[in-house]
């Protein structure tokens, strides 16, 4: 006869492995490719303190620091989106870095982020000028302010069909 309470016990284990794999394949990160042009806009604007090895779309690693929105900010969002085999995928969808008083200059690889609808780099000492790649993204929110930019808006940016507010 077989012990009832080892057949429990492998049942309860069994339930418990299925529910701790269900729950590791629905914590989805954000694409490797998404995650390497993060680190190169992070360089191109002279940015530290992003720790790479958290989850950019999660709050741990200084990816999310909401200070006082007016004021400064050091934020990456991301939003879900559900790709051609029905799963959902997260993506950024905005970065804002004011105040950070970042000596870079603005990164043509914001054309990396496909699903980058806000970028916002208020009050910073940023160089150059606006990257002509940029004309093929769908930017919704560009703010610029306060920076030490040079040069004219390039025509690219009029491609942006998506542009509310530069």
């Amino acid at each position: 006869m077989a012990n009832p309470f080892s057949a429990r016990s492998l049942f309860s284990g069994l339930v418990i492995l299925l529910c701790t794999v269900n729950s590791a394949a629905a914590a989805t990160l954000l694409p490797d490719d998404e995650v390497a042009a993060l680190r190169e806009i992070g360089e191109t604007l002279g940015k530290s303190g992003w720790d790479f090895s958290a989850d950019p779309c999660g709050v741990e690693g200084g990816w999310g620091d909401n200070k006082d929105i007016n004021k400064t900010m050091d934020a990456v969002t991301c939003g879900n989106f559900t790709d051609a085999d029905n799963n959902t995928v997260p993506h950024v969808i905005s970065i804002i870095l004011k105040s950070q008083s970042l000596p870079g200059i603005l990164p043509p690889q914001l054309i990396r982020l496909p699903h980058l609808q806000i970028f916002d780099v208020t009050r910073n000492y940023l160089n150059g000028t606006i990257p002509k790649e940029w004309g093929s993204t769908n930017l919704r929110n560009i703010s610029l302010l306060g920076n030490r930019l040079t040069g004219p808006i390039p025509k690219e940016m009029g491609n942006i069909s998506t542009l509310s507010r530069l």
